[in-house]
């Protein structure tokens, strides 16, 4: 399942270690994101930063279900074209929007590919 996101908030934490911070972006993550019934389909990204103090930056994603998306794009499409081409058919070989698509979805097997391989690997392994 491929997904849209786009980052909306983010946020520091510092501790006298990594860990400590760490700890803290996720308590303030479980209270603040994951405890909101309205917050859904948030992403979090945790950053590591060599600052003063040990830091850990937490990145906040809004997500799209890209699958909806497209379907949702596609329902518009035929309904225009259902309007303003009274009784024909809509053509969507000729969709614009498709080989973007298409490329998107290359990239992501490829990325996940990629991702996969390197977690089989024992280094990146239990």
């Amino acid at each position: 399942m491929l997904r849209y996101s786009d980052e909306f908030y983010s946020k520091k934490f510092t501790g006298k270690n990594t860990k400590e911070a760490y700890l803290k972006a996720c308590k303030w993550y479980a209270s603040n994101v994951i405890a909101k019934d309205e917050l859904r389909n948030v992403y979090v990204e945790y950053e590591k930063r060599d600052e003063q103090s040990p830091t850990i930056v937490i990145h906040l994603y809004a997500s799209l279900i890209e699958e909806e998306v497209r379907a949702n794009h596609c329902a518009i499409c035929r309904e225009a074209h259902k309007s303003l081409f009274l009784g024909e058919e809509t053509n969507c070989a000729w969709c614009k929007v498709k080989g973007y698509q298409n490329r998107m979805d290359e990239h992501m097997t490829i990325k996940k590919s990629y991702y996969a391989r390197l977690l089989e690997r024992s280094d990146y392994g239990e």
